[in-house]
């Protein structure tokens, strides 16, 4: 039973306005944990590349059969001999059994050195990439949101007017009756209702649209039911203090990270080919026996010293690396030139939007009004009796465009004002 109540409750979820769903949206979207786990394996991979710098220690076991065993001649004076004849000694017994451990320490590595600070850098690519990704969905949510603000307002219009065009069939059927109206003008409002409910049809279908892909942006089931305390209708189009720059967004911090890892990888591919000295050490308990004899011999060694690896010759493996880099980091130049230009453009077509939005806002609203008035007074003179139907029909077409473009103005203006101040 208790489930049974509550559970209509827990499909529903209320917002008052656009904060609280983007704030909604940073806590449970697919991109915000998205951008958790491309962080944390950003880090586990900059934790593995170090790795590479710090000792190393293994520990190691053989065992090895030797069928052939090797042999080698040593004079018998040696053994006490004559000098001019030699003995064959035989160097191990067939069974060998090793245990030991392996130590080795990175002293120069000036390949591994850059690598390190590329995935550094990485990491914060990483970032940037986490936060532009977080950017699109802010300006996603924010679209959505008053697209589906507005196609709800839509909704609540078409049923004012159709109320309206009731009215007005109910007055035109009176005078049908009387016979003082052209069976004409009823059927063209009789179409003129089936238009309003058509209307009302296609809102709904954008209504529900808009609750689809913002629910798909929330991650949230098609069972939930939101709710917005919001509207478009009675807000302004304020004026901007000032507007977010583009040197600000994450994309444009993002295409830098991008070149500031192209020209890492640059260093860490000229220096690839350069001497790297490691620090080795071994420890080597050897046990060797020869079960048909009954022999057995155990004993111990150990080793410690420098290597030095300077690679000389491998192919065009080094100079098609560094060819390689070259060519990455043009890449990330025009890229980064790329998303500047992207950038500027998108803002610019929102500011040009947002500007003539702000310009309108005035003289859309004078037009609602004397819309509104001209409603008012067609549908007095439509009850009274002198006004026919093509008037009224245009009459009502002005006020529903006014309606229209005043509220369509409104969320275009609305939502590029926030834009322009993403964050």
């Amino acid at each position: 039973m208790f489930l049974l109540f509550t559970s209509p409750i827990l499909a529903q979820l209320n917002f008052s306005g656009i904060d609280e769903v983007l704030q909604y949206a940073d806590r449970n979207s697919l991109q915000t944990k998205q951008a958790a786990l491309q962080q944390s394996i950003s880090k586990k991979d900059e934790a593995i590349n170090k790795s590479g710098l710090l000792p190393r220690l293994n520990l190691f076991g053989t065992a090895d059969y030797y069928p052939i065993i090797t042999t080698q001649l040593i004079p018998e004076s040696v053994f006490g001999g004559s000098a001019d004849k030699f003995r064959q000694v035989q160097f191990g017994l067939p069974l060998s059994f090793a245990a030991g451990a392996e130590l080795s320490i990175p002293v120069i590595n000036f390949e591994r050195w850059e690598q390190l600070k590329r995935f550094k850098l990485q990491s914060q690519q990483t970032d940037w990439n986490s936060k532009a990704n977080l950017e699109s969905l802010h300006i996603q949510v924010t679209q959505w949101y008053y697209q589906s603000l507005l196609t709800a307002q839509l909704v609540q219009l078409n049923k004012e007017n159709q109320q309206v065009i009731n009215e007005l069939l109910r007055i035109l059927e009176d005078r049908k009756t009387n016979g003082i109206l052209n069976p004409a003008d009823f059927n063209r409002s009789k179409n003129l209702q089936l238009d309003m409910q058509t209307a009302g049809v296609e809102y709904e279908k954008n209504y529900r649209q808009s609750m689809i892909v913002l629910k798909q942006l929330l991650n949230l089931p098609d069972s939930v039911v939101l709710q917005f305390k919001d509207s478009v209708s009675g807000k302004k189009i304020l004026q901007l203090p000032g507007e977010n720059e583009i040197s600000n967004r994450p994309s444009w911090k993002e295409a830098a990270a991008k070149l500031a890892v192209a020209q890492q990888q640059l260093k860490e591919s000229q220096k690839a080919a350069l001497p790297k000295i490691a620090l080795n050490g071994k420890y080597t308990y050897q046990w060797q026996m020869k079960p048909s004899a009954g022999e057995h011999v155990n004993y111990d060694f150990s080793s410690i010293g420098l290597r030095l690896d300077f690679p000389l010759f491998q192919g065009s493996f080094y100079k098609a690396t560094r060819q390689k880099s070259v060519l990455q980091l043009d890449l990330a130049k025009t890229m980064q030139q790329q998303t500047v230009n992207d950038l500027t453009r998108q803002q610019s077509d929102w500011r040009n939007s947002y500007r003539a939005a702000l310009e309108k806002q005035n003289l859309l609203q004078q037009k609602l009004a004397v819309a509104t008035e001209n409603l008012r007074i067609a549908q007095l003179n439509i009850k009274e009796g002198v006004m026919e139907f093509d008037e009224f029909n245009n009459i009502f077409q002005e006020y529903n465009k006014a309606r229209l473009d005043n509220l369509q103005n409104l969320s275009d203006g609305i939502v590029y004002q926030l834009l322009l101040n993403i964050k």
